[in-house]
């Protein structure tokens, strides 16, 4: 996990996550597998955000059971080219580029980046029929995935995408009815600050963490989630969402001073604490804590935890875990997408 550099705080939240899901096992009384009762150990080292520091990191760690992925699609390629010249797992919970989650071994919890902003067109095409969209799409996989994904669901929904460009390319007052921003935090904050004039619908990637409100002014941004407090599934593997939203709330108050959101609980904190109940049920499942045996497993489990549905498709890729869409109120960050969890309706 990245614990300083570009990824910290986003990093620190994770790491928080994968402490807790483990934390909680072991206060069940460990992990039974057949007839032994496992209780697992978490140790985790900085990458300090670099791609040297991950292959550093892992090769301190090389002997762990299970190697538990860092935050960013960019570190997580090089943690998966790691794991696949020695032909281990990685569990992935913080990288959502498209390319990197079909790479061979990866376990991916996260749903993919060409799936974001799908639900946030959705949310507003009944009241902007045929607007007009411009991208502002971060220059690594990432930002090229979501990129992409957006095209195509604008085309679905019979929208316009004008441009899709860098976000030091993008006018600060868009023509458009609809900006999209999908790059890395800082740089969805410093194009959302020098707009000199905002288009009816806003929505960027950055939103979804409660760090955005401290940055920016937040009022009415939407934001593609992976999971949301009030999201509430039921799941077959893990404890209740409203025990884990306890447990993690509890945890995480020392981070508050790292500009978290009023002490609601951000996904990346949330997808790491799932990828560590995923990747011990898939040891339930094999029976051993060996690498191809847990692979096998991650591919036929199908199942709901309290971060919503997992299942990987045939390329790979997480096919089960729906994106959810976020908006920023005056209250906070309110989920307002899709109809069926949404607290408040869409706003614009």
């Amino acid at each position: 996990m990245s614990l300083t550099g570009r990824y910290g705080h986003l990093g620190r939240l994770a790491a928080v996550g994968l402490q807790q899901a483990v934390e909680d096992v072991l206060h069940r009384g460990g992990l039974r597998v057949g007839e032994r009762t496992l209780m697992p150990e978490v140790v985790i080292f900085d990458d300090g955000g670099t791609r040297a520091g991950v292959r550093h990191a892992l090769d301190v760690l090389a002997r762990a059971d299970l190697i538990i992925g860092p935050y960013g699609s960019d570190l997580v390629v090089e943690a998966a080219r790691w794991t696949g010249e020695r032909s281990r797992v990685l569990w992935n919970h913080g990288g959502s580029a498209d390319e990197t989650q079909r790479l061979p071994g990866v376990v991916s919890v996260p749903a993919p980046a060409s799936r974001y902003f799908a639900p946030v067109l959705d949310a507003v095409v009944a009241q902007m029929p045929g607007a007009r969209v411009v991208v502002a799409a971060g220059r690594g996989a990432f930002g090229r995935s979501a990129a992409n994904g957006a095209v195509s669901a604008a085309g679905r929904l019979g929208m316009e995408v004008v441009a899709v460009a860098p976000h030091d390319e993008i006018s600060d007052q868009p023509d458009v009815e609809i900006l999209l921003a999908a790059g890395s935090f800082a740089d969805d904050v410093a194009l959302i600050r020098r707009l000199r004039r905002r288009p009816p619908v806003v929505a960027a990637v950055a939103g979804g963490v409660g760090a955005f409100a401290a940055e920016v002014r937040a009022e009415g941004v939407l934001a593609p989630s992976q999971w949301e407090e009030g999201a509430r599934f039921h799941p077959d593997v893990g404890i209740r969402p409203s025990d884990v939203v306890r447990s993690l709330r509890a945890r995480i108050s020392p981070l508050l001073e790292v500009r978290s959101n009023l002490g609601h609980i951000d996904y990346p904190t949330a997808q790491a604490y799932a990828a560590g109940l995923i990747a011990l049920r898939c040891v339930q499942e094999a029976g051993v804590v060996e690498d191809a045996a847990l692979h096998a497993a991650a591919l036929r489990l199908h199942c709901t935890t309290f971060f919503g549905r997992y299942g990987l498709g045939p390329d790979g890729r997480q096919a089960e875990h729906a994106v959810l869409v976020v908006q920023w109120r005056q209250q906070g960050k309110r989920l307002v997408w899709p109809p069926s969890l949404a607290e408040v309706p869409v706003e614009i």
